[in-house]
């Protein structure tokens, strides 16, 4: 079978260059994180949009840090209280060291995450949650002894303990002095009440704690009608984007592929004699051409819009939801924007099977849809690394190219081997071979109708070489008799009045009978 390399090259390029690496960076401004902001995400300052990252700035401008109003807390006074009467009865714990606190201990209520974190915290203020309830929530709240909580201040406690482990070795230093000062004796003090602390419990207790923080925010701003909106928003945006960039680059690709045929003919009829209004006339008939190319494939246009949309829709939300866990860079939104457009098409093939493809033939040619994802995916990649290589006047049209003729070899590649491969061959008939009973008789009834239609068309194309009036006589013959004899008289002789070969003996039973059973 022939396979027409420079003509499907020619086609796949075009419209590679028309969508995929042409219209997609006209429609389409990828940033890091994607388009919908996640809590992940504004933490490690990346916003998607510069509205959220202004309203940050003013909250904290207009509504700084202060330390009373979170240790004026009416459950921090409240769990305070309670901690005291526990102390004074002698069933108070350090959390930090795992002690029980003596009766003239000092002891101190500590925020496990920091007041001011927890403030500062631009997941909070993305939630729209207040800072003080946060922090002052039971989870986060415990009893240590004075010298760790004033140590700790707003540390988080990851940085706390990496200073308590630095501070053993100043007390390992104090130790080994001969003679110590009253302010070093006091400094030592302090620095062997913070050596008690167990610093596997202070972990675990800052990760309990973290857990029901993060889980509080997380909950509030996915269930918020905030984002709801905003992943809407931006999911229908690009929908609308994809769609388009699909439509008008096939579009665009029959205009091409149009002029492509005509443009030589033209040249050529006027290259030697040019004639300006044949020349315009020429050049009309061509724009009524690509006019009727596209009219007459507008519903592939349409259909064409709607699984971009899909698409975009699609790979809009996969994209939000990879970046509620970590940040994507600008080439992997576009991945997943490019991998989606083709699984939309290939799982419609899927369901729906629009040409009633076999089983074998329909997982082929699923194979070739997502082998295009696939060399486009390459394409990108590609697009990627030249773009930062030819830093030179048209390099991101060298670029442009470069990725649309990778992308096209290794797409015609996949195709060719996926449909004339040996090895592909055997395995789409070995897929067959697992039809049910139903797909079975589904074909058999389709030969079978094909062979009716055959039969159709050939009686229909008989002509009998007799009237009406002939039909009307013949018949009013056949009612006028009594008997089978003469019944049977009057059909031999209208056979050999009109030359019908029988397939059988006339007047012979064994020959007729032998037909019949041939049937």
């Amino acid at each position: 079978m022939d396979f027409n390399w420079g003509e499907e090259l020619h086609k796949t390029i075009v419209k590679s260059v028309t969508t995929s690496f042409g219209l997609d960076f006209l429609l389409f401004d990828d940033k890091i994180g994607g388009d919908v902001n996640t809590i992940h995400n504004v933490r490690q300052e990346i916003y998607a949009t510069e509205k959220e990252r202004q309203h940050y700035s003013s909250s904290l401008s207009e509504n700084p840090y202060n330390s009373h109003e979170y240790h004026r807390h009416e459950n921090y006074i409240k769990t305070n209280k309670v901690g005291k009467a526990q102390k004074k009865n002698g069933k108070l714990k350090d959390t930090y060291t795992g002690k029980t606190f003596a009766e003239n201990d000092r002891i101190n209520l500590d925020h496990i995450i920091s007041a001011k974190e927890i403030h500062d915290d631009r997941g909070r203020v993305l939630a729209g949650l207040n800072g003080a309830d946060l922090a002052n929530d039971t989870s986060n709240l415990t009893f240590t002894n004075e010298s760790l909580n004033k140590s700790k201040k707003a540390d988080s406690m990851d940085v706390f303990i990496k200073k308590l482990q630095d501070q053993q070795e100043e007390i390992k230093t104090l130790r080994n002095k001969p003679i110590l000062t009253d302010q070093e004796q006091r400094h030592l003090k302090n620095l062997e009440k913070r050596s008690g602390a167990d610093f596997e419990k202070m972990r675990t207790e800052d990760k309990k704690s973290r857990k029901k923080y993060n889980t509080t925010i997380n909950q509030k701003y996915y269930t918020s009608s905030k984002f709801a909106f905003n992943i809407s928003q931006a999911s229908l945006t690009n929908g609308f984007k994809m769609g388009t960039r699909q439509m008008m680059g096939l579009v665009l690709a029959e205009v091409w592929l149009e002029f492509r045929d005509r443009i030589p003919a033209i040249h050529q009829k006027h290259r030697e004699n040019f004639d300006a209004q044949k020349f315009l006339g020429d050049m009309g008939d061509t724009l009524r051409a690509v006019w009727e190319r596209i009219r007459g494939k507008f519903h592939q246009f349409l259909s064409a819009f709607k699984d971009g949309a899909i698409g975009g829709i699609l790979s809009t939300v996969t994209t939000t939801m990879f970046n509620i866990i970590f940040t994507t860079q600008k080439m992997m939104v576009r991945l997943i924007r490019e991998m989606w457009s083709h699984l939309v098409q290939a799982f419609k093939i899927m369901v729906f099977n629009p040409q009633n493809l076999t089983f074998g033939e329909l997982t082929k040619a699923v194979s070739k849809i997502v082998a295009a994802g696939i060399a486009v995916t390459a394409g990108v990649i590609i697009n990627e690394q030249l773009m930062t290589i030819f830093a030179f006047p048209f390099g991101s049209d060298l670029a442009t190219f470069c990725s649309a003729l990778a992308t096209g070899l290794l797409t015609l590649v996949m195709d060719f081997f996926l449909e004339h491969s040996a090895i592909m061959k055997k395995l789409w008939a070995f897929i067959d071979c697992f039809k049910d009973k139903f797909q079975r008789g589904l074909e058999y009834y389709k030969k079978v109708n094909i062979e009716l239609d055959r039969y159709l068309k050939e009686i229909s194309s008989l002509e009998f070489s007799m009237d009406t009036y002939e039909l009307e006589y013949f018949s009013q013959r056949l009612c006028s008799v009594n008997s089978e004899l003469e019944v049977e008289f009057i059909l031999n002789k209208e056979i050999q009045h009109r030359n019908i070969e029988l397939p059988f003996e006339v007047g012979n039973m064994a020959s007729v009978k032998n037909w019949l059973n041939s049937l």
